[in-house]
C-alpha cells in the first residue's frame, strides 16, 4: 500500500513528573507532591508514545522524535506530517510553528477516563481533556495506520493572525489556534490598543476542497 505520509515529525510533551523530577534533583521540588500519581501519568504517557512509534515502524514510515521544547521551524523542512503526542497544550504549541502546507495530528496520550468525567472526587486534573486531539491512547493503534495510508483526510481549523504595529515597528505574531494575549511588559502600566478585524480568503497550498484561511487538523474519528 502507498502511504500518504512518509516523513513524520513526532513532537512529545514533557510530563509534570519529568519536570518535577528535574526540580527534585535540584532540591527545588514542592514538598507536597503526589509522586505516585505523577508517576502513573508519566507511565501512561510513555506507553502511548511507544504505541505511536510502533505504528510508525510497522508501516515503515520515516520519523524523527523530539521533545516539545526542542521544536523549531528548521525541523519542518522535509516533513509531510506532524504528530503531537500529549494534549491540547502540545498541539496548540506545535500548531504555532506550522503554516498551511503540513497537517498536524493530535494524540491525547492520557485521556480522562469515563468514571472521571464531570465534577467528582475521582477526577484526576492531571489528565488531558484533548478537545483538539483526533486520536487518543485508547484508539491510536487502530486509527493512526488509516491516517498514514490516507484513508482519513485532514479537516480544517480556523486560526487567528495578529499583526502588531507600533510607531516604528511591525510584528506579525504566529497564527493562533486558540487565543492571542497582548499585554504590556509592565503589568501596572496603562495599555492602549487599536484593533482592526480583516476578513479575507487565501487558497491553501495543501490539497483540499475547502479553500479558506485555515490550518488543518485531522477530524475526530467516530
Amino acid at each position: 500500500m502507498i502511504k500518504a505520509f512518509n516523513n513524520v515529525l513526532l513532537v512529545i510533551k514533557q510530563t509534570p513528573y519529568e519536570q518535577y523530577l528535574q526540580l527534585k534533583n535540584q532540591g527545588k521540588a514542592p514538598v507536597a507532591l503526589r509522586w505516585p500519581r505523577l508517576l502513573n501519568r508519566y507511565e501512561a504517557h510513555q506507553k502511548c508514545v511507544a504505541e505511536v512509534e510502533k505504528v510508525l515502524k510497522d508501516v515503515d514510515a520515516k520519523y524523527t522524535k523530539i521533545g516539545r521544547e526542542e521544536l523549531h521551524r528548521g525541523l519542518l523542512a522535509d516533513k509531510d506530517l506532524v504528530i503531537a503526542v500529549g494534549g491540547d497544550g502540545t498541539i496548540l504549541n506545535t500548531s504555532s510553528f506550522l503554516d498551511d502546507t503540513i497537517p498536524v495530528l493530535g494524540v491525547n496520550s492520557d485521556p480522562t477516563r469515563p468514571e472521571e468525567r464531570g465534577v467528582t472526587n475521582l477526577k484526576d486534573e492531571r489528565r488531558s481533556r484533548g478537545a483538539l486531539c483526533a486520536v487518543t491512547a485508547t484508539n491510536v493503534s487502530n486509527h493512526l495506520p488509516r491516517i498514514l495510508y490516507g484513508d482519513v483526510s485532514p479537516g480544517l481549523r480556523a486560526r487567528a493572525q495578529c499583526l502588531v504595529r507600533s510607531t516604528q515597528t511591525e510584528t506579525r505574531l504566529p497564527p493562533a489556534l486558540n487565543d492571542i494575549l497582548v499585554t504590556h511588559p509592565v503589568p501596572a502600566a496603562v495599555s492602549r490598543f487599536r484593533l482592526a478585524l480583516y476578513r479575507g480568503n487565501v487558497v491553501s497550498s495543501y490539497k483540499n476542497d475547502q479553500h479558506r484561511e485555515e490550518v488543518k487538523l485531522f477530524l475526530r474519528i467516530v
